[in-house]
């Protein structure tokens, strides 16, 4: 970090243990957002080279900044000085251990629910016949970037090779006494009367490879392959597609690729697609993408720090359909496989409420939608959209997965009021939110001196936090779940569910 000036203090930032410190000073995390604080007559901040917006308040100037979700230097531009300070990595982060068996136990759960999702006439679970999956265009959306790179290497300097054409030529233009022209000349009778135009050979540099043919071939059945996401009924999948199909049309459309002979049938990984490093990953690439062509496939390819925290959601949501679907409540899982979608597996996304029929008049959501205009429960106020949503006769209960807030489940706790007093029973006007509880994969040293996760917090308030991390146990999720179901279900499984 570069050495402060007199004028660093005046920027300060707000830290919960210490109040108001110097900026330069402060511990940052990545993915945190904090309070920025500047006393002056006019402030220009700038972090990695963009403004930072402030707003005035009494004799201050004051802005929102939210650090990068990656950790490393940071670029600070202040009323003409530049300055370095450090991100530091958070480490209530996922291992990428962790992070592979959420994905693999989303997709594992996924395929136990097709025995309630009343679709075997309609989609084959087997993966051999259905050529588009959600993982499959989640794969193609996050790494057409790097694809679009691996193109432009490769069309700077593709593979060459060199190939020696027999032609007639004007005898000028020979410039080398080659066999075949003497040969030529001996076949046809000509001794020292040379004619105009001789046979020569003519070496020539050419494209058309083996592995520039099977190039042609990828891209040729990834334009074919995107026409048939073009044409599901999701409008940002059918948007993008058409987008991407739009640019392989152009790489097919280009010189480079015009002077090449697709290659047909089934194709081999050669000793150059092994060398050549960006040759390699081309090959890799599409090797990859048709891996995704079964449900139960993993994700070998990297995600974004920011879609982390949409991945827990799901996660969590799919921890409770298989609590659910152990105890013999599940009835139908339909709403989860999406066949208007000609045979993407599983669309967990945001707002588009996927619903779970269980047993007891009861109902399991993803990404639940409450407003004004709702039937059986609305809203007053604003539109809600809680993550998890256990919905039946005598009320609903609330789960939010909380993917980082360990340092703020106070706050996060206060935020579920919103659900406590917003949603209302249409007949009655009463509140409708039961019980409302955090998902969260606090660590346990973390947890240990935190009220909101002990039991007698919960019996009392209705409300509090519950630790979900990947990779251990669930009984204490387990317990809360099914204790819920009991409480707002029409039917009494107290029974059935010890």
């Amino acid at each position: 970090m570069e050495q402060h000036n007199s004028g660093d203090s005046i920027l300060e930032l707000w830290d919960i243990r210490q109040g108001w410190t110097p900026f330069l000073d402060a511990y940052l995390t990545e993915a945190t957002e904090y309070k920025l604080r500047y006393k002056g007559s006019h402030v220009d901040v700038r972090m990695q080279g963009v403004p930072l917006p402030f707003y005035q308040e009494q004799n201050a100037y004051y802005a929102v900044f939210i650090t990068p979700f990656q950790f490393g230097t940071l670029k600070v531009f202040l009323n003409g000085h530049d300055y370095e300070t450090y991100i530091y990595p958070d480490d209530r982060k996922l291992t990428e251990e962790q992070f592979n068996g959420m994905l693999a136990e989303i997709l594992h759960e996924a395929n136990s629910c097709f025995q309630f999702s009343g679709l075997e006439t309609h989609v084959n679970a087997s993966g051999k016949n259905r050529d588009i999956t959600w993982t499959q265009w989640s794969y193609i959306d996050q790494s057409f970037t790097q694809l679009k790179q691996l193109f432009s290497k490769i069309e700077k300097q593709p593979f060459r090779g060199i190939e020696k054409h027999v032609m007639m030529m004007k005898r000028e233009k020979v410039k080398h006494s080659e066999q075949v022209t003497l040969r030529w000349l001996d076949v046809k009778g000509h001794g020292g009367d040379i004619p105009s135009h001789v046979q020569n050979e003519k070496t020539l540099e050419i494209l058309n490879l083996y592995e520039n043919q099977v190039l042609k071939q990828q891209l040729q059945d990834l334009s074919r392959l995107l026409k048939k996401y073009e044409s599901v009924e999701l409008e940002g999948v059918a948007r993008k597609s058409s987008k991407y199909r739009g640019v392989v049309e152009r790489w097919l459309n280009s010189s480079f690729i015009r002077e090449i002979t697709a290659n047909q049938g089934p194709y081999t990984i050669t000793q150059k697609f092994r060398k050549h490093p960006v040759y390699r990953n081309w090959y890799q690439w599409f090797d990859t993408l048709y891996k995704h062509n079964r449900e139960g496939i993993g994700f070998d390819y990297p995600i974004s720090l920011k879609d982390t925290f949409q991945l827990y959601e799901m996660w969590c949501f799919m921890k409770i359909v298989k609590i659910l679907r152990e105890a013999g409540l599940v009835l139908d899982t339909r709403s989860l496989f999406q066949t208007k979608l000609d045979g993407i597996f599983l669309q967990l996304a945001e707002n588009k409420e996927s619903q779970i029929q269980l047993a007891g008049g009861l109902s399991l959501y993803y990404q639940r939608t409450y407003q004004f205009n709702t039937k059986t429960f609305h809203t007053y106020t604003q539109r809600m959209i809680p993550d998890i949503v256990l919905e039946g006769e005598r009320g609903i209960v609330i789960f939010d997965p909380k993917y980082r807030v360990p340092d703020n489940l106070g706050t996060a706790q206060g935020e579920m009021h919103k659900y406590r007093d917003g949603i209302i029973h249409r007949d009655t006007g009463n509140r409708a939110v039961e019980e409302v509880y955090i998902l969260t994969p606090t660590k346990d040293d973390q947890a240990e001196g935190l009220r909101y996760f002990r039991d007698d917090f919960h019996q009392r308030y209705k409300m509090g936090a519950i630790q979900v991390v990947p990779g251990v146990g669930d009984v204490m999720l387990k317990e809360k779940v099914l204790a819920c179901v009991e409480s707002i279900a029409s039917i009494n499984y107290s029974n059935e569910l010890k």
